[in-house]
């Protein structure tokens, strides 16, 4: 967690977008790196890409959009595992993947489902299945809303 957070501080310094470290351990590790060698290649190659982004700006959006659409139905597979018989487990989901697309957005739609999650849990009686971290979720999604500058 403290490489997550130190990777979302000094990602905006050189104008990138802030960084999350943990899909690229995963990728790393399942890859069968086990060392933190993989990790010190990984940055490197992240920091040499830094030169390279000028030159990957320059390619139109429909040259790249296929490999998305590609990505995108990999993607999809964890849908499979929501409970589509529990309307408190679905609807946060559904308005998780909504809101990602039409605001394009990822952060946007994680925080529309951190928060209905509890209140829909509250809503039918079932706020003991609810834990105690996400409540601190919900409530630091409620301030997002509260705070976020677009309105």
């Amino acid at each position: 967690m403290l490489a997550n957070a130190v990777a979302n501080l000094v990602a905006p310094m050189p104008g990138t977008t802030t960084a999350g470290a943990y899909i690229e351990s995963a990728a790393g590790i399942e890859d069968g790196g086990r060392t933190g060698f993989t990790a010190l290649a990984v940055a490197g190659l992240f920091l040499l890409a830094l030169f390279f982004a000028p030159l990957l700006t320059s390619v139109p959006p429909h040259a790249y959009g296929t490999t998305l659409i590609v990505i995108g139905t990999f993607m999809i597979s964890p849908i499979t595992r929501i409970v589509f018989s529990d309307s408190t487990e679905l609807i946060p989901a559904f308005i998780t993947i909504v809101m990602m697309i039409f605001t394009f957005n990822i952060g946007v739609g994680m925080t529309a489902g951190l928060l209905r999650y509890p209140v829909l849990k509250v809503f039918a009686g079932r706020h003991r299945e609810v834990p105690a971290g996400m409540w601190a979720f919900a409530a630091l999604s409620l301030l997002f809303y509260i705070l976020y500058p677009y309105r």
